[in-house]
Protein backbone atom coordinates (compact mmCIF):
# COMPACT_ATOMS: atom_id res chain seq x y z
CA UNK A 1 0.00 0.00 0.00
CA UNK A 2 1.47 3.30 -1.11
CA UNK A 3 1.07 6.80 0.98
CA UNK A 4 -1.26 8.28 -1.59
CA UNK A 5 -2.97 5.91 -4.05
CA UNK A 6 -5.12 2.45 -2.83
CA UNK A 7 -5.83 -0.04 -5.80
CA UNK A 8 -9.13 -1.04 -4.83
CA UNK A 9 -11.57 -3.50 -6.97
CA UNK A 10 -13.59 -0.87 -8.50
CA UNK A 11 -11.07 1.46 -8.71
CA UNK A 12 -8.50 3.69 -7.56
CA UNK A 13 -8.80 5.07 -4.67
CA UNK A 14 -7.17 8.43 -3.71
CA UNK A 15 -6.56 9.77 -0.19
CA UNK A 16 -8.87 12.71 1.09
CA UNK A 17 -7.39 15.05 3.53
CA UNK A 18 -10.67 16.61 5.15
CA UNK A 19 -11.19 20.40 4.88
CA UNK A 20 -13.79 22.39 5.79
CA UNK A 21 -15.40 24.81 3.51
CA UNK A 22 -17.26 27.28 4.32
CA UNK A 23 -18.19 29.71 1.18
CA UNK A 24 -21.02 32.23 3.21
CA UNK A 25 -18.45 32.78 6.44
CA UNK A 26 -18.03 36.49 7.29
CA UNK A 27 -14.99 37.70 8.87
CA UNK A 28 -14.58 40.49 11.75
CA UNK A 29 -15.59 43.27 9.40
CA UNK A 30 -18.87 41.55 8.53
CA UNK A 31 -17.51 40.79 4.73
CA UNK A 32 -18.23 37.36 3.34
CA UNK A 33 -15.42 35.40 1.93
CA UNK A 34 -14.18 31.99 1.64
CA UNK A 35 -13.10 30.10 4.49
CA UNK A 36 -11.23 26.69 4.47
CA UNK A 37 -9.71 24.34 7.77
CA UNK A 38 -8.07 21.83 7.02
CA UNK A 39 -8.29 19.17 9.82
CA UNK A 40 -4.80 17.75 11.84
CA UNK A 41 -4.58 13.95 12.50
CA UNK A 42 -3.36 13.12 16.10
CA UNK A 43 0.05 12.63 16.85
CA UNK A 44 0.29 9.07 16.00
CA UNK A 45 -0.57 10.69 12.23
CA UNK A 46 -4.13 8.99 12.23
CA UNK A 47 -7.91 10.74 11.72
CA UNK A 48 -9.70 7.83 13.85
CA UNK A 49 -8.67 4.91 15.72
CA UNK A 50 -8.04 1.26 14.25
CA UNK A 51 -10.47 -0.53 16.65
CA UNK A 52 -13.25 1.58 14.73
CA UNK A 53 -16.74 -0.37 13.50
CA UNK A 54 -19.73 -0.05 11.83
CA UNK A 55 -21.23 -1.39 15.11
CA UNK A 56 -20.00 1.35 17.07
CA UNK A 57 -20.38 4.01 14.16
CA UNK A 58 -24.31 3.49 13.48
CA UNK A 59 -25.66 4.98 17.36
CA UNK A 60 -23.38 7.69 16.62
CA UNK A 61 -24.78 8.57 13.19
CA UNK A 62 -28.20 8.22 15.44
CA UNK A 63 -27.16 10.75 17.60
CA UNK A 64 -25.61 13.30 15.64
CA UNK A 65 -29.40 13.40 13.36
CA UNK A 66 -27.86 11.77 10.67
CA UNK A 67 -30.97 10.26 8.43
CA UNK A 68 -30.00 6.69 8.65
CA UNK A 69 -32.41 5.97 5.87
CA UNK A 70 -30.00 8.01 3.54
CA UNK A 71 -26.97 6.64 4.74
CA UNK A 72 -25.05 3.59 3.31
CA UNK A 73 -22.69 1.91 5.60
CA UNK A 74 -20.52 -1.15 5.25
CA UNK A 75 -17.24 -3.11 6.23
CA UNK A 76 -15.33 -4.11 3.64
CA UNK A 77 -12.27 -5.66 5.26
CA UNK A 78 -10.03 -2.89 6.42
CA UNK A 79 -12.31 0.12 5.13
CA UNK A 80 -15.59 1.15 6.57
CA UNK A 81 -17.77 2.59 3.09
CA UNK A 82 -19.66 5.56 4.15
CA UNK A 83 -22.00 7.19 1.80
CA UNK A 84 -24.91 9.36 2.74
CA UNK A 85 -27.43 9.39 -0.48
CA UNK A 86 -26.23 12.20 -3.11
CA UNK A 87 -23.23 12.57 -1.54
CA UNK A 88 -19.71 11.17 -2.24
CA UNK A 89 -18.56 8.06 -1.29
CA UNK A 90 -15.61 8.25 1.34
CA UNK A 91 -13.70 5.29 3.13
CA UNK A 92 -12.21 5.10 6.47
CA UNK A 93 -9.10 2.85 6.67
CA UNK A 94 -9.04 1.42 9.38
CA UNK A 95 -5.10 -0.05 8.80
CA UNK A 96 -4.04 4.07 8.36
CA UNK A 97 -6.50 6.19 10.12
CA UNK A 98 -7.06 8.05 6.62
CA UNK A 99 -10.22 8.92 4.25
CA UNK A 100 -10.25 7.10 0.63
CA UNK A 101 -12.78 8.12 -1.87
CA UNK A 102 -12.72 6.45 -5.76
CA UNK A 103 -11.07 8.89 -7.98
CA UNK A 104 -14.18 8.66 -9.94
CA UNK A 105 -15.97 10.41 -7.33
CA UNK A 106 -13.52 13.09 -7.00
CA UNK A 107 -13.95 13.88 -10.75
CA UNK A 108 -17.87 13.63 -10.57
CA UNK A 109 -18.36 16.37 -7.47
CA UNK A 110 -15.15 17.38 -7.29
CA UNK A 111 -11.77 17.36 -4.95
CA UNK A 112 -13.88 20.33 -2.41
CA UNK A 113 -16.94 18.34 -2.29
CA UNK A 114 -15.57 15.05 -1.37
CA UNK A 115 -12.64 16.90 1.40
CA UNK A 116 -16.11 18.59 2.68
CA UNK A 117 -17.95 15.06 2.96
CA UNK A 118 -14.84 13.65 4.93
CA UNK A 119 -14.80 16.19 7.03
CA UNK A 120 -18.38 15.95 7.98
CA UNK A 121 -17.71 12.24 9.09
CA UNK A 122 -14.59 13.35 10.95
CA UNK A 123 -16.14 15.93 12.86
CA UNK A 124 -18.94 13.71 14.18
CA UNK A 125 -16.03 11.50 15.00
CA UNK A 126 -14.66 14.10 17.08
CA UNK A 127 -17.54 15.18 18.36
CA UNK A 128 -18.11 11.80 20.02
CA UNK A 129 -15.02 10.92 21.18
CA UNK A 130 -13.66 8.76 18.33
CA UNK A 131 -10.93 10.95 16.85
CA UNK A 132 -8.01 12.64 18.40
CA UNK A 133 -7.71 14.66 14.68
CA UNK A 134 -7.37 18.71 15.44
CA UNK A 135 -8.96 21.52 13.95
CA UNK A 136 -6.63 23.54 11.67
CA UNK A 137 -6.85 27.28 11.50
CA UNK A 138 -8.95 29.15 9.42
CA UNK A 139 -7.56 30.32 5.90
CA UNK A 140 -9.57 32.98 4.24
CA UNK A 141 -9.31 32.81 0.34
CA UNK A 142 -8.24 35.90 -1.19
CA UNK A 143 -8.37 37.96 -4.66
CA UNK A 144 -5.86 39.90 -6.45
CA UNK A 145 -7.79 43.50 -6.00
CA UNK A 146 -8.40 42.64 -2.03
CA UNK A 147 -4.35 42.02 -1.76
CA UNK A 148 -3.46 45.05 -3.42
CA UNK A 149 -5.82 46.98 -1.72
CA UNK A 150 -4.52 46.38 1.32
CA UNK A 151 -0.90 47.92 -0.11
CA UNK A 152 -0.23 51.23 1.17
CA UNK A 153 1.88 51.83 -1.95
CA UNK A 154 -0.94 50.60 -4.11
CA UNK A 155 -3.51 52.84 -2.64
CA UNK A 156 -0.92 56.45 -2.72
CA UNK A 157 -0.72 55.94 -6.60
CA UNK A 158 -4.28 55.18 -7.78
Amino acid sequence: MSSGNVKDKTGNCVRIAPVETDHNHKDKFGKKRVMTRQWRPDKFGRFFSASLSVVQLKPILEKAKVKLENLSLKDEGDCIVYQYKGRPLIELNRKNGQFYSLASEIKEFGKEAVQQQAHIVLNILKEYGLSGATRGREVFATSVRQLLGRLETYKRDS
